[in-house]
């Protein structure tokens, strides 16, 4: 890996770290927000659904536009303003309606990202992909890392949510001109849109292995959506923390997942993906269990490491499948694929867990997450052994 190479996959993980923000930033804050508006759980779980709701429409028409155009560039520049410019109107956000519209418009810019980034880290990294998508994805991690605990700063700093929000509209239009400047557009020639647009869709379907990822990701980010809803709730209500110490064990959480996307990505490189995917799935399921029976802080505390280090690193294997099972004319289209199907469980997913843990509790509602989990692993098996058969039959 030359130092072109290394310093473009820096940039486009700079970039991951600055979408990551926007989905992260509200987080920590949620407590103050649901104090204000007077939300219940449900209602609460709205908010990150409504960014999940943008981010599912347009994930795959987006994806296979930028496939078909070859400017990919363009697309991942267009996300990252307009991820960013809906948080300017924070100041001014008197309704929770107005807030949910705002949330829903930076999930739509949201949703040109990840096809368009993961299709041009393969394509400058062809080579140790589990090493780059580990990068990328620690990346990621870290703009999760940071912003939870900078929003919360800010939020008591400006005794308001709405100005600590309103800041980070500028790190989506610093990159958006960076990778501008650094990448090219690589416009191509392909057939009739309509002929492409079947064709690509076909292929996608017809590929087993791809429609079993699609529901391990999906169930993934169910969790994933899920738990980041409702623990700021928990540290809230049952350990007592404000929005500054939530914002900070939010960092703590994203960092313990920074640093464990690099280590199994690299050691990914040198095994199966599909095992380590399954393996880490396992140990998301045992936490997931677990969590309702959490009741003192440094229980909870060690389960919430556990998680840190095995759902959120699972990406990055999960995206060097993915770049595997498809060539370079339709990886994003795949991608997108991918992240649609992830969306629309991720829309649902914090909505049906305020539900169930108006039920039965909080604590409680993450069995329902276990179950999600138990769903994930054995979709894992099934792409393992279809991809085991695959090599049986090449070989």
């Amino acid at each position: 890996m030359n130092l072109g190479t290394k310093a473009k996959l820096l940039v486009l993980s700079g970039s991951h770290a600055v979408n990551s923000v926007y989905n992260r930033i509200l987080t920590p804050l949620l407590p103050l927000i649901v104090t204000e508006f007077d939300l219940n759980y449900s209602q609460a779980g709205l908010i990150v659904s409504a960014y999940a709701a943008g981010n599912s429409l347009f994930q795959y028409p987006i994806s296979f536009a930028a496939d078909y155009t070859g400017r990919r560039r363009t697309v991942l520049v267009l996300s990252l303003v307009i991820n960013a410019l809906p948080v300017l109107f924070f100041k001014w956000t008197a309704a929770y309606s107005m807030l949910l519209f705002l949330v829903f418009v930076s999930g739509i810019g949201s949703s040109a990202y990840h096809p368009s980034a993961v299709a041009m880290v393969a394509e400058e990294i062809p080579g140790r992909r589990g090493f780059a998508m580990g990068i990328f994805k620690a990346g990621g991690d870290f703009g999760s890392v940071i912003a939870p605990a900078l929003a919360g700063w800010l939020a008591v700093y400006f005794l308001s949510w709405r100005v600590a929000g309103q800041i980070f509209v500028l790190p989506g239009i610093i990159w958006g001109v960076l990778i501008w400047v650094v990448f090219r557009d690589t416009p191509v020639t392909r057939g009739p849109l309509r002929l492409e647009a079947k064709s690509t869709l076909r292929g996608l379907f017809k590929n087993r292995a791809l429609l079993f990822m699609l529901v391990l990701s999906s169930c993934r980010v169910m969790i994933g959506r899920g738990t980041m809803a409702f623990i700021p709730l928990i540290l809230a209500e049952s350990y007592g923390y404000e929005a500054t110490g939530i914002g900070w064990i939010l960092t703590s959480y994203y960092l313990f997942g920074t640093g464990s996307s690099v280590i199994l990505g690299k050691l990914s490189d040198h095994f199966k993906y599909t095992s380590f995917i399954v393996g880490m799935l396992v140990v998301t399921t045992l936490v997931l269990a677990l969590m309702p029976f959490a009741l003192v802080t440094w229980s909870f505390f060690t389960l919430l490491i556990l998680l840190a280090t095995n759902l959120g690193p699972s990406q990055g294997p999960i995206l060097s499948v993915m770049s595997e099972m498809v060539d370079d004319r339709s990886r994003a289209s795949s991608v997108g694929l991918l992240y649609s199907a992830n969306e629309v469980a991720g829309t649902l997913s914090p909505f049906i867990g305020g539900l169930i843990a108006q039920s039965v509790g909080l604590h409680k509602s993450f069995l329902f997450y276990a179950l999600i989990s138990a769903v994930a692993t054995g979709a894992g098996i099934a792409v393992y052994r279809i991809r085991e058969r695959q090599t049986l039959v090449g070989g």
